[in-house]
């Protein structure tokens, strides 16, 4: 028999027992690996953010591209996607004509996640990412907005001065809700 096959190999870890110090080690560097992936992930964009307007990054599905696009049917001009993401969507309004369309966005990993997903799909010279909060973002040559909400996020924050809004723009906002159903209104 070969001393290299994997069951030979294994042998001497089946025989061993995991025990209390074991387990330990793999709890801990279970929650460290957790704590990375949320310290370079998630929490940079939630830095500048008040808690209670803080958005959690959820990917938007297709049916949920799909409705914002159904909703902007029709509609051409200026794109901007308060809390982009990933860019999904701003680079399916790019891929349906809208130019400029442009994203804002905290999470400086998510910023560069939407650059790869433009630069692959071929657009990215045609669309933008900017590290920008977005609730200072001037909207005033804006003739359309796309904004995914949590619940506790008010749209009293974008109607109350928080974002300037030009005259006869297009507000798409939609509350994500954990079952990933947004609740959707056209302003």
């Amino acid at each position: 028999m070969d001393p290299d096959e994997p069951d030979d190999l294994m042998v001497p870890l089946k025989e061993k027992s995991l025990g209390g110090w074991g387990l330990l080690q793999i709890g801990l560097g279970t929650g460290f690996a957790a704590y990375v992936m949320w310290a370079g992930f998630l929490m940079p964009g939630f830095r500048r953010v008040p808690l209670k307007l803080q958005v959690p990054y959820l990917p938007a599905s297709r049916a949920q591209v799909d409705n914002v696009m159904g909703l902007l049917q029709g509609r051409c001009g200026k794109l901007v996607d308060l809390g982009s993401g990933d860019g999904r969507i701003v680079l399916e309004a790019c891929r349906r004509g809208f130019r400029p369309a442009v994203g804002y966005e905290l999470n400086p990993w998510l910023l560069r996640l939407a650059a790869f997903y433009a630069w692959r799909a071929g657009y990215s010279g045609k669309v933008k990412y900017r590290r920008e909060d977005l609730w200072k973002v001037s909207l005033a040559d804006c003739s359309n907005v796309t904004v995914f909400l949590a619940p506790s996020v008010g749209a009293t924050h974008l109607s109350s001065g928080s974002c300037l809004w030009g005259s006869g723009g297009f507000l798409k906002r939609a509350h994500m809700s954990r079952t990933r159903t947004p609740w959707c209104q056209s302003e």
